[in-house]
């Protein structure tokens, strides 16, 4: 008789985490790009912030397996903190918005 357990898949780098990271960095990145400026964001940036949640709840909620486990959990929580870090990288510091001008 086979525990139920014994070919479960124990890596913390697999498939969904990886890909489900990966995609909202390159979506959130190029989404900052394309919609901020130095007078605001434009709305096109809410409907990609809320296709990419939409994307985030779906996979999530077809992995549920992989998304128990408390390692996997805090390892997607950082990596959305990180996204805060890219924003502030590319939509504040990178425009220069309010740099004096030199003569």
């Amino acid at each position: 008789m086979i525990p139920g357990n014994v070919f479960k898949d124990r890596n913390y780098s697999t498939q969904a985490l990886s890909t489900i990271i990966i995609s909202n960095y390159i979506v959130f990145a190029l989404g900052v790009q394309m919609c901020s400026s130095c007078t605001g964001l434009h709305w096109f940036f809410w409907v990609i912030l809320a296709g990419l949640a939409a994307y985030n709840y779906f996979t999530i909620r077809r992995n549920l397996d992989e998304f128990a486990e408390r390692k996997t959990q805090v390892i997607y929580v950082v990596s959305i903190l990180g996204l805060g870090i890219i924003y502030y990288l590319l939509g504040v510091a990178a425009l220069h918005c309010n740099t004096p001008n030199t003569l």
